[in-house]
């Protein structure tokens, strides 16, 4: 933990090493992320190493994520239609 607000966790998917800032803030939880390029995905990132985990980690970040900021697009709030 960084701070009581901030933390590091360990999202491997894109790479092996992978790691994602989360910040505990009054409007929800946003989480900073490579495991999506955008909103979009891609659903199958072509650099991952093992997708299955790549897919894991994206659910664990949905499962806290009130809003995503992807590697390379605009944040974006987790709907039904966001990429596992």
């Amino acid at each position: 933990m960084l701070s009581p607000a901030v933390s590091l966790l360990r999202t491997p998917g894109h790479s092996a090493e992978d790691i994602s800032t989360v910040a505990r803030t009054e409007a929800g939880v946003v989480v900073f992320t490579h495991l999506w390029w955008t909103a979009e995905g891609p659903a199958e990132d072509p650099y991952a190493p093992d997708p299955s985990v790549l897919h894991a980690s994206r659910a664990r970040v949905l499962d806290m994520a009130d809003l995503v900021v992807p590697g390379h697009g605009s944040p974006f709030q987790p709907s039904e239609l966001t990429p596992r």
